[in-house]
């Protein structure tokens, strides 16, 4: 049976976009809009929090609270970690600001495969590779803060820790605009 309850929606947009020379891809226009606003549409987030590590007073405006990352520039664990702490609900979908796949499909498979047993789910594709599209329990803070404050930044290794259950879903729905051609395949940029 599932369990669909009430989550924050917290999105990771705390990386330094080296293969956009820096950009900040959550201000990257996609379909006419910033890549953050598809994923802001989510209608069942009880709040929508954003982790950034700059451009705030950008992200205030899509957010009911922008936060930093607990520790800068160590990747989506530290990130992760900020949402847990900040977050109002038991449990927070977490997706990175890049996703231009299918976020409304994404958002609402981490919904409803959610079960009642379950501290971390994890959508992998169709090879069983790992997305930063997960939801996890806000009981696994600590877990978090641990692997983060003993220098772990690779997050398959915190996946591992936390047992994250995996999903798999179709290869496109997770892509991502990890660079300029990701975009401009899509005719956009």
């Amino acid at each position: 049976m599932n369990a669909t309850r009430a989550y924050s929606l917290g999105i990771l947009a705390g990386g330094q976009g080296r293969r956009w020379q820096g950009r900040d891809k959550g201000l990257i226009a996609f379909n006419g809009r910033p890549l953050l606003a598809e994923l802001c549409a989510a209608p069942a987030a009880t709040e929508l929090l954003v982790c950034c590590r700059a451009n705030a007073r950008f992200y205030q405006h899509y957010a009911d609270r922008v936060l930093c990352e607990v520790a800068p520039d160590l990747g989506p664990c530290a990130g992760i970690t900020a949402l847990l702490y900040a977050a109002a609900t038991h449990n927070v979908i977490i997706l990175p600001v890049d996703l231009i796949g299918a976020p409304l499909k994404v958002i609402e498979t981490l919904e409803t495969q959610w079960q009642h047993d379950d501290r971390a789910i994890v959508l992998t594709d169709q090879s069983g590779r790992h997305s930063p599209c997960l939801r996890l329990s806000s009981d696994l803070l600590n877990d978090c803060a641990r692997f983060v404050d003993s220098g772990g930044v690779k997050l398959s290794a915190l996946l591992t820790l936390l047992n994250a259950r995996s999903i798999p879903v179709p290869d496109e729905w997770l892509a991502n605009a990890n660079d300029p051609e990701a975009l401009s395949d899509q005719g956009v940029i």
